[in-house]
């Protein structure tokens, strides 16, 4: 072990453990993210039976097929293991870890301040987006890993020119798009760095792209073979996607002040990118370029706010050479939104801006350790007449508390036109029927129980959220409505 290296960079090393421990805590509270619940099943599904499910369209292929198959396949054949909610947070953890170590490793290559370097680890380790994939979350450090992996394989002394490192960078890339599609945006790297390598050239910088649709075609080949589907739209219009892209960006992705903090700097460094470029300046300018597409892709297709994971590490590399104190501004404003965090919205309703919790709170309440008290106020809802309740619990929230005797309800799946089989949980024999937020879409199976005679019950957040999103002008004081022909009373969880 080299002492002398490990005392040099003691402040990782004090993260890295630090934020082991914070996410070490979390491992016995259960998986939160729907999505991330898909990815195990789909997981499972290739292991036990051989079949690859594509648990969200197009496909995750280096997740779901390359990393998370083989190790579901170890662990079951090498010690009789089953790859579950533990396992993808053990993963999640690894790569949020790793991704700090080659950030670090990336921005110490690059002979900045060993003092700025950890003050930018901190910020993106702290960031909002970050430690909600860290803790919980889906494939987003996954493709921000590999990305970065590929940046730095570019990054060679100026005399050479390491084609085997290129080649090497191109298949991370490739790698990365198959965590997250769309970080086939950032292939714009390859043809930068070729052009701005005195040895290489705009048709070096050609090949460069078709070898990356080359190997990105290898890394899909999986999903290929079955068929590539359609991704899911945001559901939004034009004017939705703006204003919902606004909101996710200051708000969920960023905080207001690390968002303007960021903007400063990324403004910043525009102004000084023409000069930059004529003296083919390849991380200047790659770090200006990532951001911009990255954020005019998002305004197209926000609906996840963790899609602007991507443009942090590249903004901070921009952040890291220019002032102290820009940076010690930010990682303020980071660790600060960690624990308290401001927003607009208040039960869907636009209001003046007030303090909320910060991203960790955020980010570990939504698992079903912390659901139990939400559960039983929904167990409150039982009343004298049977009753169809649906409120904003998901099946692995009440799962997590039956697996602990916490919660006096059993599961038994009904059968919807929507999906196959819907986890029902019932509660003093069949008085009590709780139902999944997207049952609110299965008006068949709701009329039914309606004529059973049920009182047919809905949380009137998740009623707005479901069919009311944008609507946030006004209050929402009804105390009934109309799903889908079935008349619901909307009831509150203080």
């Amino acid at each position: 072990m080299n002492l002398s290296a490990l005392s040099r960079h003691g402040a990782l090393v004090v993260l890295l453990v630090f934020y082991s421990a914070l996410l070490v805590i979390q491992l016995d509270h259960g998986l939160a993210s729907g999505d991330a619940h898909g990815i195990v099943r789909s997981t499972q599904a290739l292991v036990n039976g051989g079949h690859l499910e594509v648990s969200r369209p197009p496909g995750h292929p280096t997740t779901e097929f390359y990393l998370f198959g083989a190790t579901g396949w170890i662990l079951l054949k090498g010690f009789g293991v089953k790859f579950g909610n533990q396992v993808f947070l053990i993963w999640q953890g690894v790569a949020a870890l790793t991704t700090l170590i080659v950030f670090y490793e990336l921005l110490y290559r690059l002979a900045a301040n060993r003092v700025r370097v950890l003050l930018a680890t901190i910020c993106l380790a702290f960031s909002n987006q970050f430690f909600f994939n860290a803790v919980d979350g889906e494939e987003f450090i996954f493709g921000l890993l590999f990305l970065l992996i590929a940046v730095r394989l570019l990054l060679v002394s100026a005399e050479s020119v390491n084609i085997r490192r290129l080649l090497l960078s191109i298949f991370c890339f490739a790698l990365a798009t198959g965590c997250r599609p769309e970080l086939v945006f950032a292939a714009i790297i390859f043809p930068i760095y070729c052009l701005f390598d005195s040895k290489l050239g705009w048709k070096y910088g050609l090949t460069s792209v078709g070898l990356a649709g080359i190997a990105v075609v290898i890394v899909w080949l999986p999903i290929l073979l079955v068929g590539v589907r359609a991704p899911y739209t945001a559901g939004m219009n034009l004017r939705e996607s703006i204003l919902g892209g606004v909101y996710r960006t200051i708000f969920q992705a960023f905080t207001p002040p690390v968002f303007l903090l960021l903007c400063l700097a990324l403004i910043t460094a525009l102004r000084d990118l023409r000069k930059q470029m004529e003296s083919k300046n390849f991380v200047f300018t790659m770090s200006c370029a990532v951001p911009l597409i990255f954020l005019a892709v998002f305004f197209l297709h926000p609906s996840k706010a963790a899609q602007l994971l991507v443009a942090l590490p590249f903004v901070l590399l921009l952040a890291v050479g220019r002032s102290l104190a820009l940076l010690l501004a930010l990682t303020s404003f980071t660790l600060l939104g960690s624990v308290v965090n401001i927003d607009i919205f208040k039960d869907r309703q636009l209001v003046r801006p007030f303090l909320t919790v910060g991203s960790y709170f955020q980010a570990v309440r939504q698992k079903p350790y912390y659901k139990l008290d939400y559960l039983r106020k929904l167990l409150d809802q039982c009343g004298n007449r049977p009753a169809i309740i649906i409120g904003n619990a998901w099946p692995w929230d009440f799962e997590y508390q039956i697996d602990r005797g916490s919660l006096p309800v059993r599961e038994k799946d009904l059968h919807g036109a929507i999906k196959r089989d819907i986890p029902t949980f019932f509660s003093n024999g069949d008085h009590c029927v709780f139902l999944p937020p997207d049952a609110a879409y299965e008006n068949a199976l709701l009329e039914e129980w309606q004529q059973k005679g049920y009182a047919m019950k809905i949380e009137a957040n998740l009623y707005r959220t479901l069919f009311a999103r944008y609507d946030v002008r006004s209050a929402f004081s009804a105390t009934t409505a109309d799903v889908g022909g079935v008349s619901f009373n909307l009831f509150h969880v203080d």
